[in-house]
């Protein structure tokens, strides 16, 4: 073998070897890459799994608290637990519900081509269902008095009937705007008896929550409107304090 070709193949191993030193570097440089972005997804993953437990373990002993009757009772408000109520400023955009749940958001109609009355249902045709109720309310066109009166003619115990499932459609603050607005003393009892038959139809402690601050004051002012009648009547006393309970009010 000749000195040059000796020579050729000390500089081929040479190169080789430096070769396969800068490729373990740069693979040795790899592993010490760090994913950012994954571990920045783990970490929110982590947050929101906490979050979510602590959430779920409040609701979990508020459902204990409020001694629900049922455990489809007590899963709703755990899996409703996430959920905040609609406060007055809030905005609903891109989003067609087909039951009107939440009326004070609906649009107001042009009074050009409504009635401006409308005349209050009789018993014959008073509604035995949720959605015949909603149409009777709607057409007495927010008349403040007219479904004043209509819920007391009602009474309570039918609309204890009516709703006996639930009490959707975002009523349960429109009653309370209703029979705060119109109140008259001489009705605390029919009025009494409107909220103690509401109060046990399903699910009511959860629409309760669902209630917004501007709804819960309606109830506090007339549930106070409704204390000033019934001083000094011990039987009307002792629901009306179960009732302050049930509706999560405080004087």
């Amino acid at each position: 073998m000749t000195t040059e070709t000796t020579e050729e193949l000390t500089i081929s191993k040479t190169d080789t070897h430096e070769t396969t030193a800068q490729t373990a570097k740069i693979s040795h440089d790899d592993d010490k890459v760090i994913d950012f972005k994954k571990l920045e997804s783990e970490l929110q993953n982590a947050v929101e799994g906490e979050a979510r437990y602590w959430r779920e373990n409040d609701a979990k002993f508020r459902a204990v608290h409020q001694k629900v009757a049922s455990y489809d009772e007590f899963r709703d408000i755990v899996l409703a637990s996430h959920l905040l109520p609609l406060e007055k400023d809030d905005r609903l955009t891109n989003i067609k519900f087909i039951q009107p749940w939440n009326t004070q958001a609906q649009k107001k109609q042009d009074s050009g081509n409504r009635e401006t009355t409308a005349e209050i249902p009789k018993a014959k045709d008073w509604p035995t269902s949720g959605q015949g109720f909603v149409r009777e309310w709607r057409r007495l066109n927010k008349d403040t008095k007219q479904q004043y009166a209509y819920l007391l003619q009602i009474g309570g115990e039918q609309l204890g009937t009516i709703f006996k499932t639930e009490i959707g459609f975002g009523l349960l603050g429109e009653f309370g705007n209703c029979l705060n607005c119109a109140f008259a003393e001489q009705d605390s009892n029919a009025i009494l008896c409107i909220l103690q038959h509401l109060s046990t139809t399903n699910r009511f402690s959860l629409t309760v929550q669902f209630l917004s601050s501007k709804e819960k004051d309606y109830f506090n002012s007339l549930f106070r409107k409704l204390s000033e009648s019934l001083k000094g009547r011990d039987p009307e006393t002792d629901v009306f304090k179960d009732l302050l309970t049930k509706y999560e009010v405080k004087l």
